[in-house]
């Protein structure tokens, strides 16, 4: 649900609906999926909205949600940079999987980590530029070519240090896929330990080893994403991630 969705002419296969998110104007038990991306942490009252998730949702659906993790490295430099960017929640992995199970009657089935690609510290587009909050407009002021070197340098050192020493700077948060208990459904990707700057796709490293994708410069690996063309440094994944 979007209080600012636009108005989608021409478009037959799907419909768009305006609402608050605690008020959801459909039918319970009358939807089979609901997909929650990184939405959560931007509500008022997110237990009013997954109480309304559980209301809409059929017994036999899924629920697919994902959110920053709110104490990691990740989300502090977004609110940093943003003033806050809209983020009035934090989460822990276990706080949104108890907040899950307590308001809806649907239970986890799976999870994978979710790793950053630190979009958001691109340099943005006149329009853009009008409608960040001050602490964020220096990024508009960075020369083109030193905004994305400072990209692919940022994602490589924090993935370097979660290589070298075991933590997780480069994490974003987390996605979770909630069923029916007992439920049997095929596992989830990833988690893919490299993400293009640009478009956000994860990309397994074994893709990227077996066409042939990588190319080394002074020791440092880097490859082009196989969706948009932009280049990006690769880091051999821990144990554990693709």
């Amino acid at each position: 649900m979007d209080l600012n969705v636009p108005q989608r002419a021409g478009c037959s296969h799907a419909s768009f609906v305006q609402s608050h998110s605690a008020a959801i104007p459909l039918k319970g038990s009358s939807i089979d999926v609901v997909v929650c991306h990184h939405t959560l942490e931007h509500f008022d009252d997110f237990r009013a909205t997954l109480i309304e998730i559980n209301r809409i949702l059929r017994d036999d659906g899924l629920i697919w949600i994902a959110i920053p993790n709110g104490y990691g490295l990740d989300d502090e430099l977004y609110r940093f940079v943003f003033s806050g960017g809209g983020h009035v929640n934090r989460f822990s992995r276990d706080q949104l999987i108890e907040e899950v199970h307590h308001l809806t009657r649907f239970r986890l089935a799976q999870t994978v980590d979710l790793f950053s690609s630190f979009i958001y510290l691109k340099k943005p587009t006149e329009q853009e530029y009008q409608h960040y909050p001050r602490t964020a407009r220096f990024l508009f002021h960075i020369p083109d070519g030193a905004s994305g070197t400072g990209i692919i340098a940022v994602n490589a050192v924090t993935r370097l240090m979660d290589k070298l020493f075991g933590c997780r700077s480069s994490q974003y948060g987390w996605g979770f896929l909630f069923a029916p208990e007992g439920a049997s459904l095929p596992p989830l990707g990833g988690p893919y330990f490299n993400v293009c700057s640009k478009c956000g796709s994860g990309i397994p490293a074994r893709q990227l080893r077996e066409n042939g994708m990588l190319k080394q410069w002074c020791g440092v690996g880097f490859f082009h994403c196989p969706n948009c063309r932009q280049l990006n440094a690769f880091v051999s994944p821990p144990a554990g991630c693709e």
